[in-house]
């Protein structure tokens, strides 16, 4: 997209302004909406089927040269939150597809300057589906949407994994697997779960089944695992307690960790 392209304004001043948010919803088959802009923030997501998005921030529009816009795939549990006036563009190639929008006025947001791709936790997405319940009285709604931003809020942008590079090169997904459990290693998180990794990837769970037993002869779960166990037994050997360990590795119980390192002993 040229810097010098203006994205058309798609005003929703008029239907916020008495709650400060309005949702609109779409199920229409092949949806394409291209690049346009809003005077309020949007928060997008998918409830049935994919939506592909593609997004500049609202600067960028008058950035000298090309900017290349960022592009995600969004499932269900995956939403964009989006800032005012920053271009955008949807599409969806599937006949069978539900999204949401939900336009949102700045004083709802607090000064929120977080935007990009956010992992819905099941709350948020409990929320969601809850404002979109035609049954839902309107009174209820207020309230449903402060309590979803507060939970957005306490959330970070998703940092994405691109399947195909900058170079044209389309990356083995397992190895794209791979770089999403060494990241969270390196930022001392837990491991994601292979859901959630099919979901950065943009592929669903046994797409990446199938690269997996192809490029590496073994599922994402047997080598979540391993490097599960690999994980825990450097730590307890550091001295830490298998307590402390199973917490920082994600275990409800250390039970569950003293599970994995007998199954995995071998």
């Amino acid at each position: 997209m040229a810097s010098n392209m203006t994205a058309p304004l798609s005003s929703k001043f008029a239907v916020t302004a008495a709650l400060g948010f309005a949702l609109k919803q779409s199920s229409e088959p092949n949806y394409r909406f291209e690049w346009h802009q809003h005077d309020c923030a949007m928060l997008l997501w998918a409830q049935r089927g994919a939506l592909d998005s593609r997004w500049l921030e609202g600067e960028q529009l008058n950035s000298p040269g090309l900017v290349v816009p960022q592009a995600r795939r969004l499932v269900r549990h995956i939403a964009l939150l989006l800032p005012a006036h920053a271009a955008h563009s949807t599409r969806s190639d599937t006949s069978r597809q539900r999204h949401g929008e939900l336009y949102l006025r700045p004083e709802l947001l607090h000064g929120r300057t977080r935007w990009g791709s956010f992992r819905l936790d099941g709350a948020s997405l409990a929320m969601l589906d809850a404002l979109s319940a035609p049954a839902l009285a309107p009174a209820c709604a207020e309230p449903l949407v402060h309590v979803l931003l507060a939970q957005l809020a306490a959330r970070e942008p998703v940092q994405w994994l691109d399947v195909s590079a900058a170079d044209g090169i389309t990356r083995p997904l397992s190895r794209c697997m791979l770089r999403s459990f060494a990241r969270a290693r390196e930022q001392e998180q837990p491991l994601p779960a292979i859901e959630a990794v099919a979901d950065e990837l943009g592929v669903s769970v046994r797409q990446l089944q199938r690269a997996c037993a192809a490029e590496l002869g073994a599922s994402p779960v047997a080598v979540r695992r391993r490097l599960l166990a690999g994980r825990a037994r450097e730590l307890l050997a550091q001295g830490l307690m298998p307590a402390r360990v199973a917490q920082r590795l994600g275990f409800t119980h250390s039970g569950h960790l003293n599970r994995l390192l007998r199954e995995m002993a071998g």
